[in-house]
């Protein structure tokens, strides 16, 4: 079973492994520096890594909720943006008339004051809209390729962090690239 703690652990390992392996888990780990480190850097990497490639195992779909807002002109509507959601990649309506030839919907993500705080929306014309989206599968469920480039990108972000090493970080950065370009190669 993997969790944050391995993918940080290893993160750390490719700085150099002179660095202290964390103990806890994601979003806090522990008090350590790599600890503090991850807390402010885990979360940002795997969003990047998985904005990129519309990776296939972090597809979900999900019925959009209503934020309780008029939709601002020229849309009829506004949803709370899934709050587990990294992106939204497409919106469905309840029923195609033609499977084989859906139509395109038009809609974008725009914020709004939803309950009194500022959140993420969509605003679009389909009513009863679901979204198809990526929505931060736990470590598990992670392609190998993906975990890669989330291990990598990471080690490049805490090289900088924990010992100011930015020859280290570049590197880390350019390989980590590379398995994010090989991601667009995936199986759908």
């Amino acid at each position: 079973m993997t969790s944050s703690t391995d993918i940080v652990n290893q993160a750390i390992q490719l700085i150099g492994n002179n660095q202290t392996p964390v103990t806890g888990t994601a979003p806090n780990f522990d008090n350590s520096p790599s600890g503090k480190a991850a807390a402010a850097l885990y979360a940002p990497c795997v969003q990047t890594v998985g904005r990129q490639f519309g990776w296939d195992f972090a597809r979900n779909t999900v019925a959009l909720a209503l934020s309780g807002n008029p939709a601002p002109f020229p849309w009829a509507f506004e949803y709370v943006y899934p709050a587990n959601g990294v992106q939204i990649w497409q919106l469905l309506p309840p029923s195609l008339d033609d499977p084989n030839n859906p139509l395109p919907i038009t809609w974008v993500v725009a914020n709004a004051v939803v309950s009194g705080a500022q959140k993420r929306v969509i605003h679009t014309d389909l009513a009863s809209a679901s979204a198809v989206y990526n929505n931060n599968p736990s470590e598990n469920s992670w392609d190998a390729l993906f975990r890669e480039a989330v291990v990598r990108l990471l080690a490049s972000e805490m090289a900088m962090a924990l010992a100011g090493r930015p020859e280290t970080s570049q590197g880390l950065l350019e390989s980590g690239g590379a398995f994010e370009s090989a991601g667009e190669g995936r199986d759908s």
